[in-house]
């Protein structure tokens, strides 16, 4: 797990591992209950996930800029949820570091959405490569 004691909190041990940005098994479990005829259950869930990113991103910056530490841990609550929803395990990930920030890591932040919006930007990549091979 990455520490948030670290100056540089990208190049800790957790930052050096790989892993994919989404995990697949989360997204096929929602075949089990789409309904026939019913819109697409998974396209809908990653338009409703890449529409709300940059939102929970700019709050973020935002509150950060502020310093608005309750600000900054409540976007990353949400967008934690939000990815776990659709298998965006390493945003989750980064998510729950940028959540357990404390006042005296406050500096830290910034690192670590840095941080967020690689993972983010794999994770939607991802996203979007599996909606546009949905059947229409």
């Amino acid at each position: 797990m990455l520490s948030t004691n670290s100056t540089n909190p990208c190049t800790s041990q957790a930052r050096a591992e790989v892993n994919e940005p989404i995990d697949h098994t989360v997204l096929a479990s929602y075949e089990a209950v789409q309904v026939s005829g019913d819109p697409d259950l998974i396209v809908e869930l990653i338009n409703l996930y890449v529409d709300d990113v940059p939102l929970r991103v700019r709050a973020m910056r935002r509150s950060l800029k502020e310093k608005n530490l309750p600000g900054v841990t409540r976007e990353a609550h949400s967008l934690r949820g939000s990815s776990g929803m659709v298998g965006a395990n390493e945003v989750e990930k980064v998510c729950h570091e940028i959540e357990m920030l404390s006042e005296d890591a406050l500096r830290n932040a910034p690192g670590l959405l840095n941080w967020l919006e690689v993972e983010l930007e794999r994770a939607i990549f991802v996203l979007y490569s599996v909606r546009t091979g949905r059947p229409e």
